[in-house]
């Protein structure tokens, strides 16, 4: 999956590399744009500093790879990443995270990401993971990689599914039993949220009937 460098990357008309650079820290930004800055055939056409002004901006400039912070306020990375894809399929998607672990880089390729670039390695590999994700293939660290691919072999399929404090509320009141108006009740929120946050959670673990969902559940012990 890391990249290789035995053709150049070219964007989308055959030119420069257009790029799309959400980051909630304009000094992040700034930093992105200086590294770049030097590389004749990359250019950043756009920036928003959340996942909510990325998807309202990144239509008018049409970029060929969006850079993308995980830790965004409101929508988060993994969120946005998934809007993304919907909203300009077209785009390849890279990850600047803070973090290194490998449940991240799962994550984030599963919601449709090329590639991803712990923020410590900046300098040395963001611009390598741009033209790979260019010419259509994919970019992590090799020790990321090398990390996930052990547990995943090793552990539980669902161990790299994170689901938020609310979506797991939901899945274990339903595992409980509760009808979605009990739990609109108990939570303080309306049924159309509950089923929203059902559907996020059963999108997120690949299940599609209760019953899968309560199964999940109670295999982590979260009913009796």
């Amino acid at each position: 999956m890391k990249a290789s460098t035995t053709r150049p990357a070219e964007g989308a008309g055959g030119g420069r590399v257009r790029l799309f650079l959400v980051d909630d820290h304009a000094i992040v930004r700034a930093g992105v744009r200086a590294l770049l800055a030097h590389h004749d055939m990359l250019e950043v056409v756009g920036e928003a500093e959340s996942g909510e002004e990325a998807l309202t901006r990144v239509l008018a400039v049409a970029p060929d790879v969006v850079l993308l912070d995980l830790s965004l306020p409101g929508m988060n990375g993994i969120e946005t990443a998934r809007a993304l894809r919907k909203t300009i399929p077209a785009a390849r998607l890279v990850a600047l995270s803070m973090h290194e672990d490998p449940e991240y880089v799962q994550g984030f390729l599963e919601a449709g990401g090329s590639g991803y670039v712990p923020k410590s390695s900046l300098e040395t590999q963001l611009v390598d993971a741009i033209l790979a994700v260019a010419r259509g293939e994919y970019y992590a660290p090799a020790k990321l990689l090398a990390e996930l691919a052990r547990e995943m072999a090793q552990g539980d399929p669902y161990k790299h599914v994170k689901l938020t404090g609310r979506e797991l509320e939901v899945v274990t009141q339903i595992a409980e039993g509760n009808t979605y108006r009990e739990i609109a009740e108990a939570l303080g929120i309306s049924e159309k949220t509950v089923a929203t946050y059902r559907e996020r959670a059963s999108e997120k673990l690949g299940v599609r009937s209760r019953a899968e969902l309560v199964r999940w559940a109670i295999e982590r012990g979260l009913v009796g």
